[in-house]
């Protein structure tokens, strides 16, 4: 439900909080905020699980759609010392210590079916308003967030590489992340690209359309040089 909670045009879900998350503490949380540096990201998501076990001051948890803050879905999956338990660089959460001592090949594939369109006040040279104003704000920022989220997400993604490298023997093979992200800016055609572009943010859209998209992000995906890769690595440790 909260995953289609849209800010303004729905109303939060609200859940009520419960003394007994409190005792269920990670000790990484009270470590972190103890040692670690106040602008690192574990110590900022350590601070915000203290405040959501605190009953008095937050009695009402409200969820809303979590694309106000990842609208992509690689920060918290992959990313959060959350889903982690605080271990963020061994990726305990993906991987058990046995997996993570065989693992050779990893495909991360991100898609961003982000748009760009000239809103109609923009092409007339009028003024926009201010809910247009608005809405231009909201999709500025929400574009700044994805770009940034995809840099972030391959960064953290090949430093996890280099530290299990460094954690391996030299006798043991590397292991390799292949990062990609799809987005319609990789179609090669103008007119094509066009169309994908005007395609609106809705809760209904035409059955082909819907058909259309999803066939592209497949071919996107074949299309990728990451993925091509990735394929021809995992065929070289297969062949004998």
């Amino acid at each position: 439900m909260a995953s289609s909670v849209m800010p303004g045009i729905f109303g939060a879900v609200a859940l009520r909080n419960f003394d007994d998350c409190a005792r269920k503490e990670a000790p990484w949380v009270q470590e972190t905020l103890d040692d670690d540096d106040v602008l690192e990201r574990r110590y900022a998501v350590a601070r915000a699980r203290v405040r959501y076990q605190d009953t008095r001051r937050l009695p009402v948890v409200r969820l809303v759609d979590g694309g106000v803050t990842d609208n992509l879905g690689v920060r918290g999956s992959m990313m959060s010392p959350v889903a982690h338990h605080g271990n963020v660089p061994d990726m305990a959460g993906a991987f058990t210590t046995a997996q993570l001592a065989r693992v050779r090949h990893v495909l991360v594939s991100v898609a961003n079916a982000q748009v760009y369109r000239e809103p109609g006040w923009s092409l007339a040279g009028s003024d926009p308003g201010l809910l247009c104003s608005a809405i231009a704000s909201f999709n500025t920022a929400l574009g700044i967030l994805n770009t940034e989220t995809a840099a972030l997400a391959r960064q953290g993604f090949l430093m996890w590489e280099q530290r299990i490298n460094r954690m391996r023997e030299r006798s043991q093979p590397p292991v390799q992340v292949h990062f990609t992200v799809l987005t319609f800016n990789q179609i090669r055609d103008p007119d094509e690209r066009a169309r994908f572009d005007a395609l609106p943010t809705s809760f209904h859209l035409d059955a082909a359309d819907v058909w259309s998209v999803r066939a592209l992000a497949g071919r996107l995906l074949d299309e990728s040089v990451e993925l091509q890769e990735f394929r021809a690595g995992v065929a070289r440790d297969l062949a004998p």
